[in-house]
């Protein structure tokens, strides 16, 4: 009497095995794409906020206008920060504070994005005297693909970050 044992998996066991876990990293690629475009919300929003933060803080240190740009061209957006109101954030030292140039990305028109009727600020550029509530109030909308969107508003009095249609990624509804 002759005993066979099989050790190991039969090919129809390996393909079914392989099909299983190509569905599963299929479904969860698609989830981390989103999470990653809903991190570079987050991140591209606190940058508005805490830019924004900084230029209030340099108007009163120094004493004197500082201006904060948004630029475009096409769909990209960057966003500088200067002591002049001359800012072109797409040339090469044109934003700086004390010699050093202060411009980021901010839209790259494939994942994050910025309507330019979104921006509400006079033109495309706000800005903050050495008083305490000389600023210009205003408004910047972000959206990713993934359709949401976060608003950075200045107003008269405060600054603060609100999602528009309902509270999302952390922010309660302006």
């Amino acid at each position: 009497m002759t005993h066979f044992h099989d050790h190991g998996f039969t090919f129809i066991e390996l393909i079914i095995t392989l099909a299983i876990l190509g569905v599963i990293i299929s479904i969860s690629t698609a989830s981390y794409q989103g999470i990653l475009e809903n991190q570079t919300l987050l991140s591209r929003t606190s940058e508005v906020y805490y830019t924004l933060q900084l230029a209030k803080v340099e108007a009163i240190k120094r004493n004197q206008k500082i201006y904060v740009n948004f630029c475009q061209q096409g769909n990209i957006w960057k966003m500088g920060i200067s002591d002049t109101n001359q800012c072109d954030c797409f040339s090469t030292n044109s934003c700086q504070l004390d010699g050093v140039e202060k411009v980021q990305d901010l839209a790259d028109g494939k994942t994050i994005f910025i309507d330019s009727s979104t921006l509400t600020f006079t033109g495309t550029q706000a800005s903050y005297g050495a008083l305490r509530f000389s600023v210009e109030t205003g408004t910047v909308t972000i959206t990713n693909s993934e359709q949401h969107s976060l608003s950075i508003i200045q107003s008269a009095m405060r600054l603060r970050v609100c999602a528009l249609a309902q509270a999302q990624l952390g922010h309660k509804k302006c």
